[in-house]
């Protein structure tokens, strides 16, 4: 009885939020694509076992399937990642009545399973296991593998939600995730073991022995109570109010920056707002995912003989963070833009702080993409001209069109599936980041000149560089110009 209450409570609070009405027209077109991407993972799932005999005649179709579900559950976490929200401030106002603080937990847990998102994998899984696998096996094998396939959903499920609600005092737990994933996908590249072979025998061995189906069933309930034990020990109304002292405690201690004067001041102030506020800080979390995106591409040899995809690829390994933060540059402070301006700062030292910031990250991103050179040494000098494009082009550029930006920006909402604050200007400013450079070098490309490409990409960039007071005087001009039009546009909200 008590669930079903708390169920009720939660629907009620969506139907009756705010967000939901000034979202409807999002959320109607959002469904209507989620109806589209159903549709077509249905007809893939029927026809799947046809899509794997016709690649690989000489294999059973249900094997070939399971040798790819480790690939899918590494997927299936990254996206998680990413997109998957974990609500944990809801359950606040229940917790000074007369309710069990374990139905609670219980409760919490539960209803990330509600989520439609952890079924829509079976739009495939659902027709395969009665075409291929009741067909290939039996039907109680069909069933069998389903119930897997339910396993295998629910501990990522789990798994992430333990990693998230740890990120605030253990942000290496997400870092630690994200690199035995990495290390996984480069021993694989390197043939040093096949993860295909290894997926392919387990998930095939729980067909053909139904007594193995406890261990994957074990890992779910043990995930399940780590999580449980961890929000039964956190949830008190005073370990909320401790957990925000010492966040304000931390990010207040962020002074390095506060010796360079102004200008390091107010970098200060821009790095506590990216820590303290979810949607800047989700951008955090996603940097370390642009920094892997080499390992997509770089390891197939396709990939490595088309220069204008390799481009690409680093522009957006080097300046990836420049991009999706440096798309709402000011954005971020639409809540209190009619305060700065009432203030007397230079507004070039305003800019000035948030270029070395975006600069910053450039250099240090670009750092970390050093190692790329194993692959192929041609990797470290395409990056380094996309690196330096990026710190003289498109940082500029960003800070040019920061301020088309017109729409209020909620702070305190995820960035996942969120397009409040979002405008055409935001989808517009990244094609010339992104095309621009590729656009540059193909000609140099065709002519079988390479080199020269990647040195013309790179001599704008020092172009930029070098003209970067005059560019600057441009967008301050030009912010005093539209300064007034942001305050009104910050205002509707």
């Amino acid at each position: 009885m008590i669930y079903k209450w708390l169920y009720q409570n939660k629907w009620k609070e969506s139907l009756r939020s705010s967000i939901w009405q000034k979202n409807l027209a999002i959320n109607i077109i959002m469904g209507v694509l989620m109806l589209y991407f159903v549709v077509n993972f249905l007809i893939l799932g029927l026809f799947a076992d046809k899509i794997l005999m016709e690649i690989f005649p000489d294999e059973n179709p249900v094997n070939k399937f399971n040798s790819f579900l480790l690939y899918f559950m590494g997927i299936d976490l990254l996206i998680r990642f990413l997109g998957q929200t974990v609500q944990t401030l809801s359950i606040q106002p229940y917790l000074h009545l007369p309710v069990k603080r374990a139905s609670l937990m219980h409760y919490l847990l539960g209803r990330s399973l509600v989520n439609p998102v952890n079924y829509f994998y079976f739009v495939i899984f659902i027709p395969f296991a009665i075409k291929a696998v009741g067909y290939l096996f039996s039907p109680g094998a069909a069933l069998l593998w389903l119930f897997l396939m339910f396993l295998i959903v629910f501990f990522d499920n789990y798994l992430i939600t333990f990693v998230k609600r740890q990120l605030g005092s253990k942000p290496l737990l997400a870092l630690g995730l994200l690199l035995i994933l990495a290390a996984f996908i480069l021993l694989d590249t390197y043939k040093i073991f096949s993860l295909q072979a290894i997926s392919e025998h387990i998930f095939t061995a729980v067909l053909l022995h139904p007594f193995l189906i406890v261990f994957p069933l074990l890992a779910v309930v043990c995930i399940y109570y780590l999580n449980f034990f961890f929000l039964k020990k956190h949830a008190y109304l005073e370990n909320f109010s401790k957990n925000n002292s010492k966040k304000v405690i931390n990010t207040a201690g962020i002074s390095f920056f506060n010796r360079f004067g102004v200008i390091g001041e107010l970098m200060n102030l821009e790095i506590k707002l990216m820590i303290r506020n979810k949607r800047p800080k989700s951008i955090i979390y996603m940097t370390p995912l642009f920094l892997l995106y080499g390992f997509f591409f770089y390891p197939q040899d396709t990939y490595m003989n088309m220069g204008g995809m390799l481009i690409f690829v680093g522009i957006f390994i080097t300046g990836g963070f420049m991009m999706t933060y440096g798309n709402y540059l000011i954005s971020w402070e639409s809540s209190y833009f009619d305060a700065l301006l009432t203030k007397s700062f230079d507004f070039q030292k305003y800019f000035q702080a948030k270029y070395t910031l975006l600069a910053t990250v450039t250099v240090i991103s670009f750092l970390i993409t050093i190692p790329y050179l194993f692959f192929d040494i041609k990797l470290l000098y395409i990056n380094a001209a996309c690196f330096i494009f990026n710190l003289g082009f498109n940082i500029n550029l960003v800070l040019f069109f920061a301020m088309n930006n017109k729409k209020y920006l909620d702070l305190s909402r995820s960035a996942t599936f969120n397009y409040q604050g979002v405008g055409a200007s935001n989808f517009i400013v990244v094609l010339p980041m992104m095309l621009l450079p590729i656009l540059i070098y193909l000609p140099f490309s065709f002519m079988g000149m390479p080199e020269t490409g990647w040195m013309v990409i790179a001599g704008i960039g020092l172009l930029g560089i070098a003209m970067s007071k005059p560019l600057h005087a441009m967008i301050i001009r030009r912010f005093y110009i539209k300064k007034y039009q942001m305050a009104e546009g910050f205002r509707q909200r």
